[in-house]
């Protein structure tokens, strides 16, 4: 990862893309524990275990994979198009 020091420009063009760097490398991250934890639920809900997710954790869970969902098919050509 990059090193931020307190002098550093973060206005300029190569701190932005440095930021973004570290941002897509953190999301990545995120996304494999996510992961991972779905795949433990599987297994769980396979078993006929409880999950131990309350229903706040659930709802979010739905908001981010409808939003993904949403934002996977914005750029497909079957999608509705918007009339002009």
């Amino acid at each position: 990862m990059d090193d931020i020091n307190i002098g550093d420009n973060f206005d300029g063009p190569e701190a932005r893309r440095a930021m973004r760097r570290r941002h897509v490398e953190l999301a990545i991250r995120m996304q494999a524990i996510a992961s991972a934890a779905l795949a433990e639920w599987e297994c769980k809900i396979a078993a006929g275990e409880p999950l131990n997710v309350s229903a706040q954790d659930a709802k979010a869970l739905l908001d981010a994979g409808r939003e993904l969902e949403r934002e996977s098919c914005d750029g497909d050509d079957d999608s509705p198009k918007k009339p002009n």
